[in-house]
């Protein structure tokens, strides 16, 4: 089931289309080449060969229980079934989202279960780590030299300000820590974990007379 992080940020519903065996109800006790038979079960086939248990006596005293295999009178044909995935808000990659008793049907057999696993797409800015999220901020040097005020957008479109204070020098790639910016915690979504921004200075490439002069006459 492939979904993206603002899928998992946010809470979603996919629906996801699996094909299945399932039991003909009824066919069996119609007429095969009947106008009723036709009507009803023109799409239907023999269902694979039912398991059963017999027991075999093999000396005097002597039983044994035995699995074998007889042709099956019921009728089976492929269905595809239309599944409402409901994605949690802070799924994380890999987890499982279980359908009950909707997997390929046998006679006289309880279907087993579908499951189908959650697939998180990798994120252009953001990267999840855990329940934390890290992502890069470019700032020049002068922002970094002075202080910066950045706006990001986050997953959900709400708008989170990444801040330096005016005289706080920042260091090429300092990390800055937002808490409770990450993603919401699974099974708890009123908690978050952190929003980690690496900063990445722009140095430019050469400096002027007056620039340089600038720098070595101030540092």
């Amino acid at each position: 089931l492939k979904v993206s992080l603002e899928d998992v940020y946010k809470g979603v519903t996919r629906t996801a289309s699996v094909s299945r065996r399932v039991v003909c109800r009824g066919c069996r006790d119609l007429r095969p080449g009947s106008a009723a038979f036709e009507a009803k079960c023109a799409g239907c086939g023999k269902c694979p060969p039912e398991i059963r248990m017999v027991h075999r006596q093999m000396a005097p005293g002597f039983v044994v229980q035995q699995q074998e295999q007889a042709p099956s009178k019921d009728y089976c044909k492929n269905d595809r079934a239309e599944l409402e995935a409901v994605v949690e808000r802070g799924m994380a990659d890999g987890a499982v989202v279980t359908f009950e008793r909707m997997s390929e049907q046998l006679p006289g057999q309880i279907p087993g279960d579908v499951h189908l696993t959650v697939r998180v797409a990798r994120h252009k800015v953001f990267e999840r780590r855990g329940d934390d999220l890290h992502t890069e901020i470019r700032v020049s040097l002068r922002e970094a030299l002075t202080g910066f005020d950045k706006a990001l957008t986050h997953l959900d479109g709400h708008e989170v300000r990444v801040r330096r204070a005016a005289g706080a020098v920042t260091k090429p790639f300092e990390v800055i820590t937002i808490k409770k910016e990450g993603m919401p915690l699974h099974k708890t979504p009123s908690q978050a974990g952190n929003l980690h921004c690496r900063v990445v200075v722009d140095f430019p490439d050469r400096l002027t007379d007056a620039q340089r002069e600038a720098v070595a006459a101030h540092f």
